[in-house]
């Protein structure tokens, strides 16, 4: 479902959903501004990048600590992973906290996150892929994941339910929120794309739509249908509807400034 997320710019900006909210989980998506990063990267940036100069690290890991501090956290506390486009998703509790900030990250790459336990605060980050925030107030699970076209294709958002219904989650309980990320109004693609979704099931067809100039993708769409698939309620996955192309007063975006631009966070807990 659509749903209006609540935007705060203090002490820096950042939107909530109200569906999460609602369930009790301690949650936010970052936009661009509130943090300390400077030039192409500011403000409120939450990855190195690959860029040249990439920004600092103790400006990502300051970052952090604002981000987490609002949610009643610090630094060590954040589990982040290297995202690496796939569809891994990784159990994690107490004895993963600071991983990717204050310790060393996972040794493979990990996009999607489970945990069960208080006290850890798990982060995905994405400047153009969706992040989707999951959680189960009735039985204590939370989830992250990134997902990208790859991993959009690959269903990690429900293999991210799966991990969470492995650990005590329902998923009739489960509610979920769509982050800030590339829409069909701007998310133009080749026709490699639209092969290879259809490829894997030919009702992939209706996440894509064809313009005068172009192809579109409906990533959220695919992802919204993955999590049904996974056994969520239409009505517990709310959709922010904020496209990531279109907002750069907002936004970081790949597709707009390509690697020279910073990239937002989402973060939740139990």
């Amino acid at each position: 479902m659509r749903e209006q997320f609540i935007y705060s710019d203090a002490p820096f900006g950042h939107l909530t959903s109200p569906t999460l909210t609602a369930a009790g989980a301690k949650h936010l998506f970052t936009t661009k501004d509130g943090g300390v990063s400077t030039g192409v990267y500011s403000s409120f940036n939450f990855a190195a990048g690959s860029g040249n100069p990439a920004d600092p690290w103790e400006n990502v890991v300051e970052n952090h600590r604002i981000a987490a501090t609002y949610l009643g956290f610090d630094t060590g506390e954040v589990c982040r992973s290297y995202q690496t486009h796939s569809s891994t998703v990784k159990t994690v509790g107490k004895a993963e906290r600071g991983t990717g900030l204050t310790k060393p990250p996972f040794d493979c790459g990990v996009d999607g996150l489970v945990c069960c336990e208080e006290g850890v605060l798990l982060s995905v980050r994405g400047a153009d892929c969706v992040t989707v925030l999951l959680y189960d107030g009735k039985n204590r699970v939370c989830g992250a994941c990134h997902s990208g076209w790859r991993g959009t294709l690959d269903k990690i958002a429900a293999k991210t339910v799966d991990a969470m219904c492995a650990i005590g989650a329902k998923a009739e309980h489960i509610v979920a929120a769509i982050g800030p990320s590339a829409r069909s109004c701007c998310y133009k693609v080749g026709e490699e794309l639209y092969d290879n979704f259809t490829a894997a099931d030919a009702q992939n067809s209706r996440f894509f739509r064809r313009c005068e100039d172009g192809l579109y993708l409906d990533l959220q769409g695919a992802v919204c249908a993955a999590l049904g698939e996974a056994g969520l309620s239409h009505r517990h996955i709310a959709d922010g509807g904020e496209c990531s192309i279109c907002r750069p007063d907002r936004y970081f975006s790949h597709r707009r400034s390509g690697v020279m631009r910073g990239t937002m966070a989402a973060f939740i807990a139990l």
